[in-house]
């Protein structure tokens, strides 16, 4: 992977997109999302349930569908 050398001494401030989010999860806590989704959750119980913010779920969510470990539903992440 390629770096941009001019991120590494940036002549301007640099944006760290979410910095204001916690992306890190326990297994316990994926366990439940996991299971949540798979009963057809929405995303906003889903958040409420492991009491984070909509957006660090939705990103978990991506990460999970990503590497298989969830499957799609049919109306995403609005559930039934």
């Amino acid at each position: 992977m390629a770096r941009d050398k001019f991120k590494l001494r940036p002549k301007q401030k640099l944006v760290i997109a979410l910095d204001d989010l916690d992306f890190t999860w326990l297994p316990s806590e994926i366990a439940l999302v996991k299971t949540m989704w798979d009963f057809d959750y929405h995303i906003a119980d889903i958040a409420a349930k492991v009491k984070r913010d909509q957006d660090e779920v939705a990103v978990l969510i991506m990460h999970l569908a990503r590497k298989g470990k969830i499957q799609n539903r049919k109306r995403g992440v609005l559930g039934n």
